[in-house]
């Protein structure tokens, strides 16, 4: 296990992708040990993506390539400043209601961070923001992607971890609002204090509800997803295909602003995140099945029961682990490595899966916008032209916000259980 470690993170030290990473300290690993065969490797690429579940990954990514490329986008953050534009500091808020009504499509919080940001941040900077403000906001915004449904980290979780995937949409709902009211009250004491941004007279009703109108067709959308999976009409992978549907329906048929080059660019788009997230997946098979060799889940049982057998304590302690994993480490790949072994050990201690699902996806999300590897930071600071520096200045209110919201969660799980134990799909 140290071997394999040592080897995983030197290798990231030294600048190789960490899919490849990955899959050469576990292939290390193998040709070290007597007992087992290199045939091992592909056997265990092969079986981590032979996945049904995982199907719901590439539409839902497609998905939301096809929403900006369609102009769902640009409707949503019309309704969004229509709403909320008038407050002080009222397009940080946009960009974060923007960013909760695109995640119920595309459930990648980096490529949310893309699209928000291409539009916002520079209207933003325009209207005499900072531009290390909008790249913080707007990263922050597309985090809000992982945790609202449909959520590709609660797919891969719940692929993981044996739980049901529409359970963790469910839940996943109300700490996601609380998620991004957080995130307005912090633009909001920021912008009063710095006076940032124009002030804006109330939209009128009429322009709202103009607003409204001309994205209602893509409002309803998280509405179809949800609404068939808690009715039981689709499963999650099914849903991810009805979505497509829909999007291309609403793109090519009806406001037919999504053409052959339209529709070839999205899904070209959609297969190189969909490529890294795949890649990154079958490689941490290899990693998983070593891991499982070594009882790494005896281990950690072993280590959490020497801190304390109090399920909070213990969670709170799992917390404290995740937390620098996923500043220094792609989340994605914290999730796949993580949850095999961690959901049976917490289980065992009375943790609701679930639950747990929540606070892992929650506490991972805001490794996106961290440094030193935050995808969803490196996005927007290309976009608003800012050095991470500037970046970690502005980003340090929303994120000490949001490791209160964590501790809050984890002191309450009803927040994240109220809902999944009314509604069950």
């Amino acid at each position: 296990m140290a071997m394999l470690f040592a080897a995983f993170a030197g290798l990231m030290i030294a600048g190789i992708p960490i899919a490849l990473s990955l899959l050469a300290a576990g292939m290390l690993v193998i040709l070290m040990s007597p007992r087992l065969n290199m045939i091992v490797a592909p056997q265990q690429l092969l079986d981590s993506l032979d996945s049904f579940p995982l199907l719901a990954i590439p539409f839902f990514l497609l998905t939301g390539t096809l929403m900006n490329k369609g102009g769902t986008t640009r409707n949503l953050i019309d309704i969004a400043q229509s709403i909320l534009g008038h407050i002080r500091g009222g397009l940080s808020h946009t960009a974060v209601g923007a960013g909760a009504m695109m995640a119920g499509g595309s459930g990648s919080g980096t490529a949310d961070a893309a699209a928000i940001g291409a539009v916002m941040i520079p209207e933003m900077q325009r209207d005499g923001y900072p531009s290390a403000h909008a790249a913080a906001v707007v990263a922050a915004a597309g985090t809000l992607a992982p945790i609202l449904p449909p959520s590709i980290m609660f797919i891969l979780y719940g692929h993981l971890g044996n739980v049901s995937v529409g359970q963790l949409f469910l839940a996943g709902i109300v700490p996601g609002l609380l998620y991004a009211l957080t995130l307005i009250g912090v633009s909001w004491l920021i912008a009063a204090r710095n006076g940032y941004g124009t002030l804006r007279k109330r939209a009128p009703f009429a322009e709202v509800l103009r607003a409204i109108r001309k994205g209602f067709l893509d409002l309803m959308l998280p509405v179809i997803i949800l609404g068939g999976i808690v009715g039981g009409i689709f499963t999650p992978t099914e849903a991810g295909a009805v979505a497509v549907v829909y999007v291309l329906l609403i793109g090519a048929v009806i406001r037919r602003n999504i053409g052959w080059n339209s529709l070839i660019e999205a899904m070209d788009e959609a297969l190189v995140i969909l490529g890294a997230v795949m890649l990154i997946m079958a490689a941490a098979g290899v990693a998983q099945f070593l891991l499982a060799l070594m009882q790494a889940g005896a281990m950690l049982a072993a280590m959490l029961d020497a801190v304390s057998s109090n399920p909070l304590i213990l969670l709170l302690t799992v917390q404290a682990l995740l937390l620098p994993l996923g500043m220094v480490l792609e989340v994605t790949a914290v999730l796949i490595l993580m949850t095999p072994i961690l959901v049976p050990v917490m289980v065992s201690y009375g943790v609701d899966p679930v639950h747990l699902g929540v606070l892992m996806v929650v506490n991972l999300a805001i490794g996106l916008m961290t440094p030193p590897v935050g995808l969803a930071m490196f996005v927007t600071c290309a976009i608003a032209k800012v050095r991470v520096g500037a970046f970690t200045r502005a980003i340090l209110p929303y994120l000490g916000a949001l490791l209160l919201l964590l501790g809050v969660l984890v002191l309450f799980p009803g927040i994240s259980l109220w809902l999944p134990g009314h509604l069950r799909p």
